[in-house]
């Protein structure tokens, strides 16, 4: 049985409106899969969604940077 998401890029917790919309979108996601399993309450989903869509921007963003670094070095 599939789940409805419970939040949408235009519905989601107010925790989440100083998130980039890029960054927010992962916490929705991280978000709605974590209620799906059913393990955590909503507070808790938010909370953890929050830090590893955090997280993950930073990944990202250090990835990018030293991908740029790399390709401008060789031009």
């Amino acid at each position: 049985m599939t789940m409805t998401p419970m939040w949408t890029p235009t519905h989601f917790p107010a925790a989440m409106r100083s998130l980039n919309p890029s960054t927010r979108a992962k916490a929705i996601e991280i978000a709605n899969q974590l209620l799906e399993q059913g393990q955590l309450d909503k507070q808790r989903a938010i909370t953890i969604s929050i830090i590893e869509a955090r997280r993950l921007a930073r990944m990202y963003a250090v990835e990018t940077d030293r991908i740029g670094r790399s390709v401008s070095s060789y031009a």
